[in-house]
């Protein structure tokens, strides 16, 4: 890990992530892939593309809010296979 600047900044190879502090209830990768029945990859792929909101733990493991969960379950996104067009 970095180690801080003598002036306690962190230096430029530092990585900051979003971290929540609000008290969302936050799931794993693993646990939002289990509730779509598809893989941790395919997840990872949704934050990429923007279909899902990730954030970072203190740890900087990747999160994601139950809210967020649970609006694109509704949408029916990720159901019953790929989405298709038209």
């Amino acid at each position: 890990m970095a180690e801080p600047e003598p002036d306690g900044t962190p230096d430029d190879d530092t990585v900051e992530f979003p971290v929540i502090t609000d008290g969302a209830e936050l799931l794993t990768r693993r646990q939002v892939a289990r509730a779509f029945r598809v893989t941790s990859a395919t997840v990872a792929s949704w934050a990429r593309r923007g279909r899902l909101p990730e954030v970072h733990n203190e740890a900087g493991r990747p999160r994601y809010r139950r809210a967020d969960v649970d609006q694109l379950h509704a949408s029916g996104f990720g159901q019953g296979g790929r989405q298709r067009n038209g």
